[in-house]
């Protein structure tokens, strides 16, 4: 006999829990179709960041213009839209 629980000796250790225990294991696990909001957010910042001051340096380059401040309302609004755009 093996040390290693078979899915039927596993799935009963399971109907045998209480229901309070159950639960507390359901909410645990994440659903794999669900979206971590605050990371995608915080990428999404990230980007929005970095691709303004990309556009400056373009900016800079080819028409010697100079950069103005980044504000990090733009920047939010800036991720917000494309927060908005991927998960509708």
């Amino acid at each position: 006999m093996s040390d290693q629980p078979t899915i039927e000796e596993f799935a009963q250790a399971l109907e045998d829990l209480p229901p309070e225990f159950r639960a507390q294991l359901a909410s645990a696990v994440q659903q794999p179709n669900e979206t971590d909001t605050v990371a995608l957010k915080l990428e999404l910042v990230k980007f929005t960041s970095e691709l303004r001051k990309h556009n400056q340096a373009i900016d800079w380059e080819t028409n010697k213009q100079r950069p103005k401040k980044i504000s990090i309302e733009d920047v939010v609004n800036d991720a917000q839209k494309l927060f908005d755009f991927i998960v509708e």
